[in-house]
């Protein structure tokens, strides 16, 4: 069936739940209105029995005779009415003690209604037996109409009455009908409406869902299968059903699956291009990191030389400091030689004067001789022995000049050595002043050299921790570029889950062959790749996925990951 169907089934479904309604409703309204007809009428009949016992018992008191007080209790249930009925009383014999409209005395054992039965035996029978019940008594009126009347009985053993009372049940099979229609009609009225409403909202129900829903269901279940190139059959200008929506699913569904497939052939392409270039860029970083470690060694080797460099440069600068005060002391002295070489001189030229003194003094003391000489000749022989000694003197004299002239000529000599010595220890004190000089020189070079060699050591040390940290770095780039090649691997593995649950869907057909051909043509990612140098830019080459950079910007990218 289709879905129209089903809705107004479900309509005349309701039509036949509000009609069994309507009749259940009637038969619990006649059922209530028969109970209560029932109670009245037991009520009734009750009422009545409760007047003649209250006279029996007075007759039984003595108030009355119980001739007295039976006509009491007639003539009070003479006055009795319910809805037109009234009480009647018969005997055990059926023999009538009251009716209305009957003679007392009447035998009415005899009597039946239109359907054959012994009305007043049965009524007998029912007051007789221990069930409190009623009896429905058939019959004819003066109209021709056949009445029921429901009749109840009462039994009075002191005085041997039956009381009995009827009502009519036709009005409630009359108000039965009369309420089946009554409901039928309102009935009929809330399910004109409702199947009006329910039709209005069939129309629309349909108008949203486009068509049967069995289409949808075939649809969706094709799509969950992964088929995507079956369309649905929509009515023109249909752009807000749900099928009009499915279609819509399916074919935004299909174009992004088209797109999804092409992007993940395009992903499945970099990412090998990715997992070889990071395989080579691996290789090329564990070759720079050992590099980087026979770096390190060399490194630490010339720290170690440049450290006794610098150690032998201290030394040497205090090897040279004490050079050079030793020199200075050497220049005082040699100063203080030439000091002494100075007086030296200085005491020569008084020892030459001194000398030329004596010889002055030689030479006058010879001309005295010489006078004293002629004056001795002169005086004769008084003057022999001052003669004698004026030889002596004149000896004397001459052997002082002798010895002045010796002397002068040793003096001579003695200032010339000494002239020549102090030249000597001058230039011997320049010699010295220019050695300290140099010394100096030399020491403030050495000091230079040996903070300089500090420096070198302390820029060797640094070096040689910034080349340690670079081999720590360059070694965690070769674990990162190892996890990066891992994460490309596991990247691909679920690129190639991601094709495998992408093939499940069936799309509008596209050569993806070719495309994966056209772009894992060019392959440089997958090649090994010459380092670029320091001063020449790096080439940079079109992708089919991204704009691939150099080496050396794939190296810091990849340090930077």
């Amino acid at each position: 069936m289709t879905m129209r169907q089903k809705l107004w089934i479900t309509v005349g479904l309701m039509w036949l739940g509000m009609l069994i309604l309507v009749g259940w409703m009637a038969l619990e309204k006649r059922e209530t209105l028969m109970a209560e007809r029932v109670s009245s009428l037991k009520s009734f009949v009750g009422s009545a029995h409760t007047l003649v016992e209250r006279y029996v018992e007075r007759a039984a008191n003595g108030e009355f005779s119980t001739e007295a007080a039976q006509n009491f209790a007639r003539k009070n249930l003479s006055a009795l009415d319910l809805d037109g009925s009234y009480v009647y009383a018969f005997d055990s014999n059926i023999h009538l003690v009251y009716h209305p409209k009957r003679e007392i005395g009447t035998d009415m054992s005899g009597f039946r209604d239109d359907n054959g039965v012994y009305f007043y035996r049965e009524l007998k029978a029912l007051a007789d037996s221990p069930d409190d019940g009623t009896l429905e008594y058939n019959s004819t009126n003066a109209d021709g109409e056949d009445v029921s009347r429901l009749n109840y009985v009462r039994y009075v053993p002191e005085w041997d009455w039956y009381l009995a009372a009827n009502v009519y049940i036709s009005d409630i099979q009359q108000a039965f009908w009369a309420g089946v229609l009554k409901m039928s009609l309102i009935a009929g009225v809330i399910g004109a409406i409702i199947t009006l409403i329910m039709g209005w909202i069939i129309r629309s129900v349909l108008g949203d869902l486009g068509g049967d829903p069995r289409q949808a269901r075939d649809a969706v279940k094709g799509m969950a299968e992964g088929d995507l190139t079956t369309s649905l059959s929509i009515r023109t200008g249909d752009q807000r059903s749900l099928l009009a929506a499915i279609e819509g699913m399916r074919t935004h569904l299909a174009e992004s699956m088209g797109n999804i497939r092409h992007a993940s052939t395009t992903i499945t392409v970099g990412v090998g291009q990715i997992h070889n270039g990071n395989q080579d860029l691996a290789a090329r970083t564990e070759q720079q990191a050992a590099s980087i470690g026979e770096t390190a060694s060399s490194m630490e080797e010339l720290t170690q030389t440049v450290r006794q460099n610098a150690d032998n440069a201290r030394q040497a600068s205090g090897l040279a400091g004490e050079a050079r005060t030793t020199a200075t002391e050497g220049g005082e002295m040699m100063d203080q030689v030439v000091s002494t070489m100075q007086g030296i001189t200085d005491s020569s030229r008084q020892v030459t004067e001194i000398v030329g003194v004596i010889d002055s003094i030689a030479f006058q003391t010879n001309i005295l001789a010489l006078n004293a000489s002629v004056e001795a000749a002169r005086a004769g022989e008084q003057g022999r022995g001052f003669a004698v000694v004026a030889n002596e003197v004149r000896t004397l004299a001459s052997r002082s000049a002798d010895a002045s002239r010796e002397i002068r000529g040793l003096i001579d000599a003695s200032n010339r050595k000494i002239d020549a010595g102090s030249e000597i220890v001058a230039t011997a004190g320049d010699t010295i002043r220019r050695v300290v000089e140099a010394v100096s020189r030399m020491t403030d070079l050495i000091e230079e050299i040996s903070v300089a060699s500090g420096e070198q050591s302390n820029g060797i040390d640094q070096v040689n921790e910034a080349v340690v940290q670079m081999d720590q770095v360059t070694q965690q780039n070769a674990s990162l570029v190892q996890q990066a090649s891992a994460a490309a691997s596991t990247l691909n593995a679920q690129v190639a889950t991601l094709e495998q649950a992408l093939a499940g869907f069936k799309i509008a057909s596209v050569d993806y062959d070719n495309l994966v051909a056209r772009y894992r043509s060019p392959t440089p990612a997958a090649t090994p790749r010459q380092l670029p140098s320091a001063s020449s830019p790096s080439p940079v080459s079109p992708s089919p996925v991204s704009t691939a950079r150099s080496t050396s910007d794939d190296n810091d990218d990849w340090e930077s990951f």
